[in-house]
């Protein structure tokens, strides 16, 4: 039986694992009141936004007419943009767990610098191998004709919001690469666990290299996939009556296994530190090293590889898509309660034209919504007229 000196390290050890949580939920707070702000002329603009995701088209075609909108209701262009940024990749709970690695990021940069440098020459293999070799497409392909599902396009409303410009530290640039960044970064923890539960080995650096190696190879994997996956891919399932993002897809399998698997081995690790003696404290110090560590590699790879050459990755996944699928381009819109599903053009068509960069709609089409669809936009040949 634990004796009450186990049980109150325990206890410790308990809350220092809670801190990230403590500290998540008055930041979370923070940013939704004092940054994004939750006054009317917040609440009116958001509401503009919101019509023209309801419309399903892309919030940059409508650019002229929100930064109007902005300066008609006194919001900063910065704030806007970032309530823009929030209604298409809200940022949740999970995120902010991250954040008090901002306050310790030299210690974090410099410990994780040795897998930041390891990490570049697996990325550049991973990209070869899934991308340039096509092995992810034909995957995709399989998927489509071993298992009945049908490949489609329905452009993000995002589509273009964040472009790799000079503007690197804007707020919404920046939000846009951290709603990304969570589902890398525990990853790395999720690696270190199994090592450590799997090989219990003496040396905490050889520990920590093998789970560093580990990581970088589900980092690649995941990542350049994720990446190539933002170009708006849609698997629908008619049997089922399901329309699933790919990308989407991908996390579904990937949460439950990383999930759980987290709560599983941290809690048995835990449990086992306290029963055998071990130091229960220093583990959940450790654990939070190791996440912080992995956020500060997860934050690196989403600005300097994602940012730097994911418009490249996914241009060449797209036209890969078009070569090898050529899936048609739908709209999907809510007018009212009444969602619809309309075929449209190709995929090729759509990317070279109607959400081609430099759209831009007026007020008055923003009024007919969705009507402005056949009114104002030139609307390329329905392929299944």
């Amino acid at each position: 039986m634990a004796s009450s000196f186990d049980v109150e390290n325990l206890l410790w050890a308990i809350g220092i694992l809670a801190l990230p949580l403590l500290l998540a939920l008055p930041a979370k707070l923070l940013y939704q009141t004092v940054i994004l702000g939750v006054g009317p002329a917040e609440r009116t603009y958001r509401g503009t936004v919101q019509k023209i995701l309801d419309s399903g088209m892309q919030v940059e075609q409508f650019r002229g007419v929100l930064d109007d909108e902005a300066r008609r209701l006194g919001i900063k262009p910065g704030r806007a943009k970032l309530n823009e940024t929030d209604l298409l990749y809200p940022l949740s709970l999970t995120h902010f767990l991250l954040t008090p690695m901002i306050f310790i990021l030299p210690i974090i940069g410099i410990i994780s610098l040795p897998i930041i440098i390891l990490g570049i020459p697996v990325l550049y293999a991973l990209e070869v191998i899934l991308i340039r070799r096509r092995v992810l497409i034909n995957m995709i392909k399989l998927l489509e004709t071993w298992f009945g599902k049908q490949v489609i396009h329905i452009p993000d409303a995002g589509y273009e919001h964040c472009s790799n410009d000079a503007k690197v530290l804007d707020g919404s640039n920046i939000a846009v690469h951290f709603h990304k960044v969570p589902r890398v970064v525990f990853l790395g923890l999720f690696s270190w666990l199994i090592i450590h539960w799997t090989l219990r080995l003496d040396s905490i650096i050889v520990e920590f290299v093998l789970s560093g190696l580990f990581y970088i190879l589900l980092l690649g994997i995941v990542g350049i996939i994720a990446t190539a996956l933002e170009s708006n891919l849609v698997l629908v399932d008619p049997a089922r009556g399901r329309i699933i993002p790919i990308a989407d897809w991908l996390d579904s399998m990937l949460t439950p296994i990383v999930g759980l698997g987290l709560l599983f081995l941290l809690g048995r690790d835990l449990m086992s530190e306290a029963r055998d003696g071990g130091n229960t404290v220093l583990f959940s110090a450790t654990v939070l090293m190791v996440l912080y560590c992995a956020t500060a590699v997860g934050m690196t790879f989403q600005w300097g590889y994602t940012w730097w050459h994911g418009k490249s990755v996914r241009k060449q996944f797209e036209a890969q898509a078009i070569d090898k699928l050529n899936p048609q381009s739908y709209d999907l819109t809510r007018n009212r309660g009444r969602i619809q599903l309309n075929v449209r053009c190709t995929m090729a068509e759509r990317l070279s034209s109607e959400i081609a960069p430099g759209k831009n709609l007026t007020f008055k089409d923003l009024d007919n919504l969705p009507s402005a669809r056949e009114g104002v936009l030139k609307n390329p040949q329905n392929p299944l007229d």
